[in-house]
């Protein structure tokens, strides 16, 4: 985004709040979790009628239930999201919540390699990684504009690496 300001030149705003999702990983997840399910119902059919009889309800509901958990996990990954905001940044990866105070974030890093993005976050003797799954390098220009973005949001809000040495694992 960017305004006109009284004094000329056009000069680049950072949004207050950012939100990212992965269209890979979520088309990724919902054609598994349809393969999942079309094999499971395959399967259970292909067991013939003979076979399905002797299945105790028990048997056929803890099949159900894996196969719905399954479904379940892959759809979490599927739909992971970034919110940047007032309060910080947070990560859902999968069903895993993760809220970080923008004091706490030493810099955001997607090198070639990677599959995803790690924010760095400062643990009082150095940094350590952790994945961001919204933004993949497999989204190629658009992952890139939203590393951009970030970046450009975390600097905006504070978050610096200073005092911190960024070491190559």
């Amino acid at each position: 985004m960017s305004a006109v300001t009284p004094d000329g030149p056009e000069q680049a705003t950072t949004p207050e709040r950012l939100v990212f999702s992965s269209v890979p990983a979520l088309l990724t997840s919902l054609l598994l979790s349809g393969i999942l399910l079309v094999f499971a119902l395959y399967g259970w059919y292909a067991l013939g009628p003979e076979i399905r009889v002797q299945v105790t309800w028990t048997q056929a509901g803890t099949l159900l239930f894996f196969v719905l958990v399954m479904i379940g996990i892959m759809l979490s990954v599927g739909y992971s999201r970034l919110w940047a905001d007032e309060k910080g940044v947070t990560v859902r990866n999968g069903p895993v919540l993760r809220k970080f105070s923008v004091d706490e974030i030493a810099g955001l890093r997607l090198r070639s390699g990677d599959a995803w993005a790690y924010l760095l976050i400062k643990d009082g003797t150095g940094v350590k990684r952790r994945a961001v799954l919204a933004i993949q390098q497999l989204e190629g220009a658009q992952g890139k504009k939203k590393l951009r973005d970030l970046r450009e949001w975390l600097k905006a809000h504070g978050a610096t690496s200073k005092d911190i040495t960024l070491t190559e694992e």
